[in-house]
């Protein structure tokens, strides 16, 4: 295991709240709701006229396989791979049919595991914001996509203070040191883009930037971009 990964799956820990077992319970809980009715309609406006029956799809970031299984499942076709690196992620992935896969890799600088262009769609939901920088991501995706391959982006956006506490806590003035510094600390990791930051970085990594679609009242973003 190379330093750089050791790394990435340390500050993961650190970033889950030193519990890896209840991140995982947490993102199994979440899952429906990070895939409700809303995703759907966007994944399906923008990868449907682009991803083949027989396509592959690479869910970047992608837990305990929840959306791997959803896609394999839905989709006998195509292939549905998952990159993961969070070993509490890894210990839990649920049962896969053959057409879905979990491969471990660090997302902050993945590895060439995929041919150029080779790949239809790439989805990373609520995965960016936990990443140290996202270019050298961007730069692997781009060089993975067939041209016109799509990318699909999801994550919350900066924001400010006030509507980030009070969202999940209307009178922060009740609540103890340790919930205190956790929403604090939260706020600075969950924070980090603008969705301007985000059409950026795609732009500057050679992506054509599609739609940016605001959700939950600002506070997160979905975008299509093209490779």
């Amino acid at each position: 295991m190379s330093m750089q990964l050791e790394h990435t799956q340390s500050y993961l820990l650190t970033h889950h709240g030193g519990d890896g077992q209840l991140a995982a319970q947490r993102t199994q809980d979440s899952h429906t709701r990070n895939h409700d009715e809303s995703f759907w309609r966007f994944w399906y406006q923008w990868t449907e006229k682009i991803l083949p029956a027989d396509g592959h799809v690479v869910d970047l970031g992608a837990g305990i396989g929840l959306f791997v299984q959803t896609m394999a499942h839905r989709f006998p076709d195509l292939t549905t791979t998952g990159i993961e690196c969070a070993p509490y992620m890894l210990e839990r992935t649920v049962e896969l049919p053959s057409n879905g896969h979990i491969v471990v890799d660090d997302l902050n600088a993945p590895s060439n595991l995929f041919q150029h262009d080779s790949i239809d769609t790439c989805i990373a939901n609520m995965l960016i914001h936990e990443l140290h920088q996202p270019i050298l991501l961007f730069k692997q995706v781009k060089h993975w996509l067939k041209p016109g391959g799509r990318l699909i982006l999801i994550d919350m956006v900066r924001q400010p203070l006030e509507s980030y506490l009070t969202h999940k806590h209307p009178d922060a003035t009740q609540l103890e040191r340790d919930q205190l510094e956790e929403s604090f600390q939260h706020f600075l990791e969950h924070n980090r883009y603008t969705p301007e930051d985000l059409s950026f970085m795609l732009q500057h990594c050679g992506f054509e930037v599609e739609i940016l679609e605001p959700f939950k009242k600002g506070r997160a973003i979905r975008i299509a971009a093209t490779a």
